[in-house]
């Protein structure tokens, strides 16, 4: 008996995963100010009711992804009730492929709602 994912179960899951590092970039970009781990997973959650949703095992993989690809740098923040907390900011460079990101995330949803009319 095969385990392998049916064809849509496959085909949703690499959709899900480059759907994220853009999802990702989209929160960390509209916190200037930097935002931590957990504050990105909760709102992965509440903005795509919990389709976006991930786990830790999920989330840091990305982030990490995304740091050595440059397009994130990451500061400590004090805790006054624990240790420091790292805050992900967006950098020059992922900025650029944010917005070249969702330029053709948009031509592509128009191009696709094309073919279905």
């Amino acid at each position: 008996m095969r385990n392998d994912p049916s064809f849509e179960e496959g085909w949703k899951i690499e959709m899900r995963r480059g759907l994220l590092e853009y999802a990702v970039l989209a929160i960390v970009k509209r916190h200037q100010e930097g935002i931590h781990g957990y504050g990105i997973a909760r709102e992965l959650e509440e903005k795509t009711d919990g389709l976006l949703e991930v786990k830790e095992g999920t989330l840091y993989p990305i982030l990490h992804r995304l740091r050595e690809d440059r397009l994130l740098n990451v500061r400590a923040e004090r805790s006054d009730t624990g240790p420091s907390r790292k805050v992900y900011v967006l950098t020059g460079e992922g900025d650029r492929v944010y917005r070249e990101l969702s330029f053709m995330l948009a031509r592509m949803y128009e191009k696709l709602e094309a073919l279905s009319r």
